[in-house]
């Protein structure tokens, strides 16, 4: 079953949320721990997980702005302590 934060990103942005959930299955790490560094990373001007029409559309724009460097090559691994992601 999926947690809230795995919904979010299902809902906001499926092929990030496949990515994910190819990376936990690669480093045979939980799901929900690669999805919780995901969002603290680009989401984090989102206060709560119950987002409101405002909060949607920037969470959409942090997810999107990821898509873009994820395809340009640039993205940040997500590994290691959230202190070497941020």
């Amino acid at each position: 079953m999926a947690t809230t934060k795995e919904r979010i990103l299902i809902t906001l942005a499926p092929s990030t949320a496949r990515a994910l959930r190819a990376r936990a299955k690669r480093e045979q790490t939980p799901r929900a721990t690669i999805a919780a560094q995901f969002v603290e990373i680009c989401l984090l001007d989102v206060p709560t997980l119950t987002l409101s029409p405002d909060g949607e559309a920037r969470a959409l724009r942090a997810i999107r702005a990821y898509e873009r460097e994820r395809r340009a090559g640039t993205i940040r691994e997500l590994t290691g302590s959230l202190a070497d992601l941020a």
